[in-house]
């Protein structure tokens, strides 16, 4: 048995994934991440990958990839065949480059794409289907957790943005100015 607490919650968090069962490109990307991890910590050494090319052109590929197709089902395969790299390949570019792994960059992409549906006043379940979620309670728990509040409250926020109310002294229902003198005079 190995002794890597790092690498065991990698694993970990494949089986919780692949147990969901509705993400199958967080799926693929931490089976990737998870057993490259294995092989770059513990394997014998033999037959090392080639790193991918550190080239920007690539990664703007991918980008827009992923911004032309974020209503769709998008899978690595697709993203490293149209960039010419492996999937593996194609995971540490990114995160090279990026900072992040493919997977959380969709994923904020889509939540932008969403906020941008709530602003307009689409329907919650509506903008999470637009922007590429598979259902609504996807959408919330992502917004939950990157945002600290639902789409509902987002959208109710957008709705006040949108039409704020008038303050009061701006829409002539001001209190007059001698009856102010007056109030405070009686304390």
């Amino acid at each position: 048995m190995l002794a890597d607490p790092a690498l065991v919650s990698e694993f970990a968090a494949l089986h919780g994934a692949f147990e969901a069962g509705n993400d199958r490109f967080r799926e693929h990307e931490l089976l990737i991440g998870a057993f490259g991890g294995l092989f770059r910590r513990h394997g014998s050494g033999g037959g090392r990958i080639e790193p991918a090319p550190r080239d920007r052109v690539l990664v703007r590929k991918m980008i827009d990839m992923m911004q032309a197709r974020l209503g769709e089902r998008l899978l690595l395969e697709e993203l490293a065949v149209a960039v010419g790299l492996t999937v593996f390949q194609l995971i540490g570019l990114f995160k090279r480059t990026i900072g992040t792994s493919p997977h959380v960059y969709l994923t904020h992409l889509r939540l932008n794409a969403a906020c941008r549906h709530l602003r307009h006043g689409d329907p919650i379940a509506e903008a999470a289907a637009a922007a590429g979620f598979c259902d609504q309670s996807a959408l919330t728990r992502h917004f939950k957790r990157c945002y600290g509040l639902t789409p509902l409250q987002f959208a109710q926020a957008a709705v006040v943005a949108r039409n704020p109310r008038p303050h009061p002294r701006a829409s002539g229902n001001a209190i007059p100015a001698n009856t102010r003198r007056a109030r405070s005079h009686k304390s």
